[in-house]
């Protein structure tokens, strides 16, 4: 996408980051100086904050604005934070088709993939046009109770379903596009897409699966029987869980919103019609990504040339 004088950009920080913190504001400084305009989502003040209360915000080359409002005008939006917050962004986001860029002010960054040392000129640049943009999966989840749905949300990385507080296993039916797949018996499980496939469905012993492919994981979590294994299943299907046993059945989306099912309820789960743009910086490379986050070992003399003698990231100038 090419640079447009004057174009919106979307800043999102965590929620609480403090209004002088020197990361975000620098973000901030770097997209106003190379001519953008710049609003920044209110929900990273503190309840008790407000925009007029902090005089030292009140500078000409940023707004703070609500959701609504930043998804009425901008055209690309910039994460500055983990995975977490990202992903948590990218579900407020995903309606509105604005394309995401990640900054990784967490600890491993799987999806925020512009460094801190690398922000300048790598974000500008990025946004320029040179850049590598990729669409990805988001899941959709129905909590149906009698029939009539309770709860609907979606989730980017994966649904789980797991066990309460109190103890004991889930035990569910699991149905793949009105066909009978198996009854389970587990702590949990996880449906992913591939995007998730390297989180908690890659503690659970499932394989990764490359982003560009269309595809669904199902991944047990301690099963009882060790003969139920993790299943790749085609974008297209729809799953259908049903609870069948257990006391307090929590239902996970993306670890960050938490509903509950009760025995009898069926949760439907199936890929969103509407995906995710992510613009990564020209020289992304996912397996370099891999081999920094998962700590692969490579040779330096079998690295490809455009890549060889730069840091982990794969893009760093």
């Amino acid at each position: 996408m090419p640079k447009q004088k004057g174009m919106c950009i979307a800043v999102f920080a965590k929620h609480g980051a403090s209004p002088k913190q020197a990361i975000w504001r620098s973000v901030v400084d770097l997209l106003a100086a190379n001519a953008f305009q710049v609003l920044v989502c209110d929900s990273m003040l503190n309840s008790g904050s407000s925009r007029k209360s902090k005089p030292e915000c009140d500078e000409a080359n940023f707004e703070f604005a609500n959701l609504a409002l930043i998804k009425k005008k901008a055209k690309i939006a910039v994460i500055i934070g983990g995975d977490g917050t990202f992903l948590g962004t990218a579900r407020e986001l995903a309606d509105c088709n604005i394309p995401l860029i990640g900054i990784n002010q967490g600890r491993l960054g799987f999806l925020t993939d512009i460094r801190l040392d690398d922000i300048n000129p790598t974000l500008i640049d990025t946004i320029n046009g040179q850049s590598v943009s990729e669409n990805r999966a988001y899941l959709e989840g129905q909590i149906l109770r009698q029939g009539k749905v309770v709860e609907n949300h979606i989730a980017l990385n994966d649904i789980v379903i797991s066990r309460g507080i109190v103890g004991g296993m889930v035990e569910l039916r699991v149905e793949v596009d009105g066909t009978f797949m198996y009854d389970l018996r587990a702590d949990g499980l996880i449906i992913s897409t591939p995007t998730g496939s390297t989180a908690y469905a890659l503690s659970a012993d499932g394989p990764i699966l490359h982003p560009s492919l269309a595809g669904l994981l199902i991944v047990p979590v301690a099963p009882h029987a060790l003969t139920n294994r993790p299943i790749a299943l085609p974008q297209h299907s729809t799953i259908d869980i049903h609870v069948t046993g257990g006391k307090q059945t929590g239902v996970h989306f993306d670890m960050q919103f938490n509903g509950r099912a009760k025995v009898g309820d069926q949760i439907r789960i199936k890929v969103s019609p509407h995906p995710i743009q992510l613009l990564h910086p020209e020289r992304y490379d996912y397996f370099a990504m891999l081999r920094q986050k998962l700590h692969w070992s490579a040779s330096p003399t079998e690295a490809p040339h455009k890549t060889r003698g730069l840091r982990d990231s794969g893009h760093a100038k």
